[in-house]
């Protein structure tokens, strides 16, 4: 073996024991919800939203500040966030969520709002195609609401069928009249 090949494996050993070392690093979800769909083209199939970590009330300002002005704010403020998740559909590829924030319903429940850079169902779009009466709406990014109940499983909606909004009581993006618009997530649990 000449001087260049050993200087190569030492080389690709070492760039294969970095990468296992930066795979060890990688944090285990804080937080993991899966879900079905409902009321799409892909109704019944499995999502998990896993959550690395809640939004800081700084991040949540920001992005409750870019949608107060106009909701063509949002891309470039969640182009600015890091991630705080990951959403994993049966499409090619997951979603990074950009904020996750957490607000307590008044019953005791829980409000959780994740917001991804993208819209759910671009990499295979007729996976998310609305079925019934509900018309899409067209946002370049995708805001779930997730409900849960103090007791028992919870259920989600998107912008996907919503309009978003600036929710002024909780300072936080949200989905406008949650009740009106159809479940797309259901049999949420933790």
């Amino acid at each position: 073996m000449n001087f260049k090949s050993i200087r190569c494996a030492v080389a690709l050993a070492f760039a294969m024991s970095g990468g296992l070392v930066a795979l060890a690093q990688v944090p285990a979800p804080m937080a993991h919800y899966t879900a079905t769909t409902a009321n799409t083209s892909s109704s019944g199939e499995a999502v998990r939203f896993d959550l690395l970590r809640w939004s800081t009330d700084a991040e949540r300002d920001q992005l409750f500040t870019a949608i107060s002005a106009a909701e063509s704010g949002v891309p470039a403020a969640l182009q600015k966030a890091m991630t705080v998740g990951y959403l994993w559909t049966t499409e090619s590829a997951g979603y990074s969520l950009r904020y996750a924030y957490r607000v307590a319903m008044p019953d005791g429940g829980d409000r959780i709002i994740l917001v991804t850079d993208r819209v759910v169902g671009s990499f295979e779009p007729q996976r998310w195609k609305l079925t019934g009466t509900a018309k899409a709406t067209e946002y370049p990014f995708t805001v779930i609401e997730l409900r849960f109940p103090r007791t028992g499983v919870g259920e989600g909606k998107a912008s996907l069928a919503a309009k978003v909004i600036a929710d002024q009581e909780a300072k936080t993006i949200a989905l406008e009249n949650y009740s009106a618009a159809p479940v797309l997530f259901q049999g949420v649990k933790k």
